[in-house]
């Protein structure tokens, strides 16, 4: 009989600090980041607090620093207090893709290697953009694969199944969905169909050129509606936009 696994020395160190980061201040958080990396944290301790801080994540292992300001410090806990069903609506260049599409997708990913994620935008090609960005910090960053090693390919070109902006991306996972473990959609030109996952994310669903007329209004909102049927009973769902129009 197998006995059970024991423990990691840090485990009590990882449950402590996720309990108090989300309470944290900014000047606290950056604060303990340079302490904790200072003190040479082992791979395990930092992945468990990359999987339980979007912010050190995004800072620090997704090599954002540029994303720390205590206003962008306050968005990021803001969203991960809430993270579903909600709908932010944020000026342009103030980080909410990078911080709720992007660096939400990739904790996702690390936190349950077997979520399936459809990143919807207006337009196919807009969602390609989003699903790049995530596929090219897979395939580049060292860190990540030292720490995720798995859940992350080493070679991901020639070891995954599918991986490609046009078929999605797939990680390690025990699993084997039609779904990959992120895909990109048109919501209004390209929508999928037989297509159902666990975490669906709008991002620039309306765009300046789509709200030019009642009609590509209209057709916009029916085309969301109609992407519900996309998501799988149980699942999540978050949006993130920028207003372009008062309808």
């Amino acid at each position: 009989m197998q006995e059970p696994a024991k423990p990691h020395p840090n485990s009590e160190f990882v449950a402590s600090a996720r309990e108090w980061l989300p309470t944290a201040t900014f000047k606290e958080s950056v604060a303990f980041y340079e302490e904790f990396c200072a003190d040479g944290a082992d791979d395990w301790t930092v992945a468990e607090i990359g999987k339980a801080d979007r912010f050190f994540l995004l800072t620090h292992l997704l090599r954002r620093p540029d994303a720390a300001h205590p206003w962008l410090y306050e968005r990021c806990r803001e969203v991960e207090r809430d993270p579903d069903g909600r709908l932010d609506l944020w000026a342009r260049e103030h980080f909410k893709s990078t911080l709720i599409t992007y660096a939400g997708a990739v904790q996702e990913i690390l936190r349950d290697p077997e979520i399936t994620i459809g990143i919807f935008s207006h337009t196919r090609p807009i969602a390609k953009g989003f699903l790049r960005q995530i596929k090219t910090e897979f395939e580049g960053n060292e860190t990540l694969k030292q720490l995720y090693p798995s859940i992350l390919w080493q070679s991901p070109r020639k070891e995954a199944g599918k991986w490609s902006e046009d078929d999605g991306i797939v990680v390690r996972r025990k699993s084997n969905p039609k779904e990959a473990t992120v895909e990109a959609h048109g919501l209004v030109d390209g929508q999928p169909t037989s297509k159902h996952f666990l975490h669906r994310m709008y991002d620039d669903v309306v765009t300046l050129e789509s709200v030019t007329t009642p009609d590509m209004i209209a057709k916009t909102t029916s085309s969301y509606e109609m992407s519900d049927n996309l998501g799988t009973e149980g699942g999540t769902f978050a949006l993130a936009g920028t207003r372009y129009h008062f309808a």
